[in-house]
């Protein structure tokens, strides 16, 4: 039996799914594209914050969950672009339609 991870406390990795817990945008759901430290890391989902354009968040107002897109952390860690329009799809496919092309932790 695995060790279930401590979704409040870890700090998110790039391309895990993540819902804001206080702000403008509570309840919403972004992908992590950058990490900056322990404490904050930068989020986009193509619309409220494009990916040229990330908003830097802290992790505390952060709820991790166990969705990560490993192709946003493949891109990025390949140094390729992400494109806002991809990552809208790939979002509204993960969290709509319960798409399991993507890891799921746990």
């Amino acid at each position: 039996m695995g060790v279930t991870p401590n979704l409040k406390t870890e700090t998110p990795a790039v391309g895990d799914v993540v819902t804001v817990r206080q702000g403008k945008h509570k309840a919403l759901s972004f992908v992590v594209v950058k990490v900056e430290g322990e404490r904050a890391v930068y989020i986009a989902d193509g619309k409220n914050y494009p990916v040229e354009k990330p908003k830097k968040k802290n992790v505390l107002h952060l709820q991790r969950t166990r969705i990560n897109l490993e192709e946003v952390a493949e891109r990025v860690a390949g140094g390729k672009p992400l494109d806002n329009g991809w990552l809208v799809l790939r979002m509204t496919a993960v969290l709509r339609n319960g798409d399991t092309s993507c890891r799921q932790g746990g």
